[in-house]
């Protein structure tokens, strides 16, 4: 699994910055919760359960620059959209997966962020025939664009916003009470207005769209259903390697840092991994079962659906009170998880320090 780092908005996700890394994801934490312990003559054997389960609903959106240097990233995202899709496959989760164009024809703001369509269709769902091919005709987008006006942050406002209201040509795409992604893919920066001379794109800044994005689409209380992700040039310098080379992501990352969000370098020669996580994400499957009480490290243990886990695939997190499971063991949709241990305040011992 490639290394991963986090990016916490405040009091729901923590933090862990890897700097060289080509890829960071964040994790939903919730909050642990504690209580008083009672008196005991002995160790008390606790017991935490947890069932595995999809959101109800997934709306997700990719906007993919259609410039002239993105054929192989178009190519690259199709062809691990089954990776991102596998976490979909016989659930109950009732998804969305739509995709428009990152390259926005200047100053014409009805014309952007309508979704693609395949087959009579402007959105993938479970009735789909061919998933997969579908897919595949809408993220490639060509590589017809200019290149002037890069806006994947205008591209999603409007397809969520006016594109998609009554009577709009992406009506029913956007569900309120649905969780939602957003995946940029594009190998230069966002080209948003700046108010100056050659200001000729009249696109959306960052500070407009940051709390756009926090407070307006879904309300501010709602900040656990909402996802942001960049497939963009790296930081400070962009990228370059023997198949792809890329700016810095300006404008995608101050999002990023802001809300939150997931990146992946568009110069990674394998999105496999990463795309699969953001399908789990993007299902509201977890990773992390955070516990009620303190245990006993080495008193833990941990079942699926009656069945002992091996602990190689799973690890206990003192400073989060947690059990993670690693992407390829992450328990299936409906599993029942379950932590025994006995409390390390019944012993009077203290968890050990780093």
């Amino acid at each position: 699994m490639p290394a991963l780092a986090k990016i916490l908005p405040a009091l729901i996700v923590a933090v862990a910055v890897v700097g060289c890394s080509e890829s960071q994801l964040r994790a939903q934490y919730e909050e642990p919760q504690f209580f008083d312990q009672p008196d005991t003559l002995g160790p008390t054997s606790w017991i935490d359960e947890f069932q595995q389960r999809t959101v109800p609903q997934s709306d997700i959106l990719f906007v993919v620059d259609s410039s002239c240097s993105m054929s192989d990233e178009q190519e690259e995202l199709a062809s691990n959209f089954d990776a991102f899709i596998q976490s979909f496959v016989d659930t109950t989760l009732d998804y969305h997966i739509g995709v428009v164009e990152g390259d926005l024809a200047p100053n014409t703001p009805s014309q952007w962020g309508i979704l693609r369509e395949y087959g009579g269709e402007r959105w993938i769902d479970p009735d789909t025939p061919n998933k997969v091919e579908a897919f595949n005709a809408l993220a490639n987008v060509g590589a017809n664009g200019d290149g002037s006006c890069e806006m994947g942050l205008s591209a999603s406002h409007a397809a969520l916003t006016f594109q998609s209201s009554i009577g709009g040509p992406n009506e029913g795409f956007y569900r309120e009470d649905a969780l939602l992604s957003i995946i940029v893919v594009s190998d230069e920066p966002d080209r948003y207005a700046d108010g100056g001379l050659f200001d000729v794109c009249g696109g959306m800044t960052p500070n407009e769209y940051i709390p756009w994005f926090l407070y307006d689409v879904k309300g501010p209380t709602a900040s656990d259903s909402l996802f942001f992700t960049g497939i963009i040039g790296d930081r400070p310098n962009g990228c370059d390697t023997a198949n792809n080379s890329a700016s810095e992501g300006t404008g995608y990352w101050d999002v990023i840092d802001n809300v939150g969000g997931n990146f992946l370098s568009i110069c990674s020669t394998d999105w496999s991994v990463f795309l699969t996580e953001l399908g789990l994400e993007a299902a509201g499957m977890k990773r992390v079962f955070y516990l009620r009480r303190i245990p006993m490290e080495g008193t833990l243990e941990v079942t699926i659906d009656d069945q002992v886990a091996d602990p190689a695939t799973w690890t206990y997190d003192r400073i989060t009170n947690s059990v993670t499971f690693p992407i390829e063991f992450i328990p299936a949709e409906l599993s029942v998880v379950k932590a025994t241990y006995e409390l390390v305040e019944d012993v009077g011992a203290q968890p050990p320090v780093e």
